[in-house]
């Protein structure tokens, strides 16, 4: 779906572009958003923030693995010893938890997911009107977005984005203070 919208937005802007050819002329730009997000100051502050989340839960799941994996080896030791009702009763415990445990890792999962597409979405609602607003000052008729897939050929005179971090890092730097 993304992928149409991205293609249907450049198609309009192709023709728009034609029909304007005539009325004077453009200035045009790019800008790597992705490397925008990645490599600007809240970029780097909302990576640090998410790396701290991520090995938190790491440790998390890694501490009931070991929890899992202890009580399946002591139901393994102890399966001679224990009655059919106890060792069928540790057996469904031990399942139940190993459940838990994998039912854990994919939520874990998902919620990074979550997380790391919310702190993509902050730094985007702060970047687009500074794009916006560049474009603008400086007279450009069409910032696109650096999208692989829709354009095949662009000159590295037209990227924008170092001069875009630039004005966000020092935004985000007034704002922090």
């Amino acid at each position: 779906m993304k992928k149409i919208i991205i293609s249907v937005s450049f198609v309009l802007a192709v023709f728009m572009f034609c029909s304007f050819c005539s009325a004077g002329e453009y200035k045009f730009g790019y800008i790597d958003i992705q490397k925008a997000v990645t490599e600007s100051l809240a970029g780097k502050e909302a990576m640090q923030k998410f790396e701290g989340e991520v090995k938190k839960m790491e440790e998390e799941i890694l501490q009931d693995k070991d929890e899992v994996e202890k009580l399946g080896e002591i139901i393994k030791k102890q399966s001679m010893l224990l009655t059919d009702d106890v060792r069928r009763e540790k057996e469904k415990d031990y399942l139940r938890k190993q459940r838990d445990f994998e039912r854990k890792v994919k939520d874990s999962k998902t919620e990074l997911q979550i997380k790391e597409a919310e702190f993509t979405n902050d730094i985007l609602e702060d970047l687009i009107p500074i794009v916006q607003k560049y474009g603008k000052e400086n007279n450009y008729s069409i910032i696109f977005q650096n999208e692989v897939r829709v354009l095949l050929y662009v000159s590295d005179a037209l990227d924008l984005t170092e001069k875009i971090m630039s004005i966000y890092d020092a935004q985000f730097q007034k704002e922090k203070k």
